[in-house]
């Protein structure tokens, strides 16, 4: 009876954690300097929007992801997926996780002919974004960094420290590059009953409850990249997801099913 159980609570909790995605990036490709080839969003559902200017383009980039780049406060350059109403319900009614691995960018690099701005800083540095809107929840995060070349995350109310070390920020062109000094993987999740999302990343931080701005215009849609044509900003993904927890009845039943199966074997 205690195997039973035991394999029971095992099953169950493995369930819990297992959640199931409807929307993803994958570059394809290790995000390391000098890997090449990563895949393009729009090869995987994704689409397209902004441009307009040298600098406001999307493309791969030599150190291992997808490089966003916009060198100008009169374009954007990002990329989205409507998020359908069915989707949207799941998402809200069950719990979701949205996950995404990136790294900031020390130079612009030009889309015609290859030409590199060299002025990224805490100043300027400032529409790299992740844009989910789903219903009446709506989360707006913005990358940047400090004086010191070190990773910041704003919800819009408060700015979290990613990084500490100092000049983390990646380079393409210029002496010693491609370099890349580091990719962070964030984890943004947000539960059903509490009716909030908190947000962790890959380098230990644990920064609490992030501020819901509500229904973002434009609908339901996960956007990323740099979004805003007030600021600048650039950035190399590797990776995005996001995913809908199992629903409560689908976990109950699953486990059910497998303790009779259990006791049937006994």
């Amino acid at each position: 009876m205690r195997f039973t159980s035991f394999i029971t609570l095992l099953f169950t909790s493995s369930l819990l954690s297992a959640a199931t995605s409807i929307i993803s990036y994958d570059a394809g490709v290790t995000p390391t300097a000098g890997t090449t080839g990563a895949a393009d969003p729009t090869s995987q559902g994704w689409a397209f929007l902004g441009g307009g200017n040298d600098y406001a383009s999307g493309r791969d980039s030599t150190i291992g992801g997808w490089r966003i780049t916009d060198g100008t406060t009169a374009a954007a350059a990002f990329y989205q997926q409507v998020i359908t109403t069915g989707q949207a319900t799941d998402l809200n009614n069950n719990g979701w996780v949205a996950t995404w691995n990136n790294t900031l960018n020390h130079d612009a690099v030009s889309a015609v002919g290859g030409g590199v701005d060299n002025y990224y800083n805490s100043t300027r540095q400032t529409n790299n974004q992740i844009w989910l809107s789903i219903g009446s929840n709506g989360y707006l995060l913005t990358h940047g960094v400090d004086s010191n070349g070190d990773f910041t995350l704003s919800d819009g109310t408060n700015t979290f420290t990613i990084t500490t070390a100092n000049n983390q920020m990646s380079e393409e062109l210029g002496a010693g590059a491609p370099l890349v000094n580091q990719y962070v993987t964030y984890t943004l999740s947000y539960d059903a009953g509490l009716s909030q999302a908190t947000l962790t990343d890959s380098l230990g931080g644990n920064h609490g409850v992030i501020a819901n701005s509500g229904a973002l215009p434009g609908g339901d849609r996960f956007i990323w990249g740099a979004t805003s044509g007030a600021g600048q900003g650039s950035t190399t993904w590797n990776s995005l997801d996001l995913s809908v927890v199992p629903e409560p009845s689908a976990l109950m039943l699953a486990s059910f099913s497998l303790t009779l199966l259990l006791r049937r074997r006994r």
